[in-house]
């Protein structure tokens, strides 16, 4: 289990310490003992249904109208590039020193 927590752990990106395994361990073990208890439940009585509501696709028209300028857009940003918003990274190079 520690080497299946591990796996999960490295495929979501998180770094976890070995002394933190066991209380995810507790924790999927839980999930595992519900998800037996959901599997023995009798659903044969219950329709499939792949809807949870009757709305169909509620679409309106795409109507073009009057908008702002990119200059009046970008005008109060504090930082832009050839026209466009520059932002703070929100995505880290794990690689990167």
């Amino acid at each position: 289990m520690k080497n299946l927590i591990q796996h999960l752990a490295q495929l979501a990106a998180l770094e976890i310490s070995d002394s933190e395994v066991p209380k995810y361990q507790a924790q999927l073990t839980d999930i595992f003992e519900h998800m037996d208890q959901i599997k023995q439940l009798d659903l044969a009585a219950i329709a499939e249904t792949f809807r949870t509501t009757e709305e169909e696709n509620v679409l309106r028209d795409d109507i073009v109208t009057p908008s702002l300028s990119q200059a009046e857009a970008l005008q109060n940003a504090s930082l832009t590039h050839d026209g466009f918003f520059v932002v703070p990274s929100v995505m880290k190079d794990k690689d990167a020193t």
